[in-house]
């Protein structure tokens, strides 16, 4: 998840919360299935109380039957488990277990640069270790017991001195869940059980193994350019362990976040040191502010499981979406759940496609700035497609739906060229539109 995503949330205001707006909300979902998009469920709560809960899609398919995704309907949640590795890691710090300025060379000293590792710079991303995912021998479906998973990260020296930036990284969370092990003398499986589970009453949250649709648990799947809905490989969740382990659903992960909010689930100075920000980096959450409104959220992938939560204090609103399929943004489906909360209209796609020619398309192709946005806008064209991004950034494939209009759908963001006055209309859900200007 990019900073910058973030804070196009944050601009909203809900000082004036309206009538909300949820038979909108059904139809956006609904349109993303019928348009080969999504399957999941989305939950939101208002206060502790469940306001929303939607499924589209299915569990799973086979040649012999199918069996519709319903609420309580379990997927794997991938990174968001570090909320709860990180959460179960400051109930150990509560009990006098475990200190945050401990040194990871207490517990692991054959990892490079452990003895310059806290507890804490784990917990927040700033330790520097190389983020085992990007090894090259890395490979979630291929059973590697926790000797070898050391052995691989001993071999890569830190990225960065600890301490002096946050870098997302899995190194990070698969070693804080060998910790809890160890300091428990148990499985994580029986900590996170034991220190959530049980305190909460979870009966569709626990740590995942092979995939068993009798036990509601969905198969993930993704989406070939025709359509087609293919199954995914199961990655061993033993191998994320505390960094991406987890199997629960929308209704829980709700339940977890109004828990950790509202302080049932760790002391106050726990809470507080787990919240602090630093370049959107707490220990195990991410979040942004802006225009005094605060907003956590982390995202998860795992096989073609994708995830998001996001809780905004100020409000006591939580929302929890789990795909077990998905070709759109995580981030435009929870704009527009914001917006339905808000009681706004909603950005509804059409998914038309127009084709266009290489002069069609040259057009388009320029440098656009505006006062409202701190970057400017650049497209390019290579004769078959637009693409454009952020000055400085990189290019993405922007699809045509109609004479002068083009939508990023990962973004949610949809761009209204007027090639006479040489001027585009940026839009977003949850945003007012902006008008930027062609320089070049």
């Amino acid at each position: 998840m990019k900073k910058v995503l973030l804070i196009f949330i944050l601009a909203w205001s809900f000082s004036s919360m309206q009538a909300q707006n949820f038979n909108q909300l059904d139809q956006f979902l609904q349109t993303l299935f019928d348009h080969d998009k999504i399957m999941g469920n989305l939950t939101i709560t208002k206060d502790g109380n469940e306001i929303y809960n939607k499924s589209v899609g299915y569990q799973y398919i086979n040649k012999k039957e199918s069996k519709l995704i319903a609420k309580n309907s379990k997927f794997r949640i991938g990174s968001i488990t570090k909320t709860y590795t990180a959460v179960m890691i400051f109930q150990l710090v509560d009990e006098g277990k475990i200190k945050l300025d401990e040194t990871l060379s207490n517990y692991f000293p054959q990892i490079p640069g452990s003895e310059k590792i806290s507890i804490a710079n784990l917990l927040d991303h700033s330790s520097g270790l190389f983020n085992i995912a990007a090894d090259d021998n890395f490979n979630e479906q291929v059973e590697t017991t926790r000797e070898q998973m050391l052995t691989m990260m001993s071999k890569h020296k830190p990225d960065f001195k600890a301490g002096s930036k946050n870098d997302y990284s899995n190194t990070n969370y698969v070693l804080l869940g060998y910790i809890l092990e160890d300091i428990e003398n148990a499985s994580y499986s029986q900590v996170l059980n034991k220190k959530i589970v049980k305190k909460l009453g979870l009966k569709n949250t626990y740590f995942g193994s092979e995939i068993n649709i009798s036990d509601n648990e969905c198969y993930s799947y993704y989406y070939e350019d025709d359509g087609s809905l293919h199954q995914a490989n199961q990655a061993i969740l033993t191998i994320p362990g505390g960094a991406g382990g987890i199997v629960s659903n929308p209704s829980e992960i709700v339940v977890f976040l109004n828990a950790l909010f509202n302080g049932k689930l760790m002391s106050e100075k726990s809470f507080k040191i787990m919240t602090t920000i630093k370049d959107e980096y707490g220990s195990g959450i991410l979040s942004a502010k802006k225009k005094g409104m605060t907003i956590f959220a982390h995202n998860g992938t795992i096989d073609f499981f994708k995830s998001m939560y996001i809780y905004i204090p100020e409000h006591k609103i939580a929302l929890a979406l789990n795909t077990n399929a998905l070709d759109y943004g995580l981030m435009p489906i929870m704009f527009n759940a914001i917006s339905a909360i808000k009681g706004e209209d909603l950005n509804i796609p059409s998914f038309n496609t127009v084709a266009l020619s290489k002069a069609e398309l040259n057009k388009y192709v320029g440098v656009y700035e505006s006062n409202e946005l701190p970057f400017n806008l650049v497209f390019k064209t290579d004769g078959k497609v637009l693409k454009g991004a952020p000055e400085g950034s990189d290019l993405k494939v922007l699809k045509a739906t109609e004479k002068d209009e083009f939508v990023l759908e990962s973004l949610g963001v949809t761009l209204n060229f007027n090639l006479e006055s040489k001027t585009l209309l940026f839009m977003q859900p949850g945003e007012s539109p902006k008008t930027l200007t062609k320089i070049n």
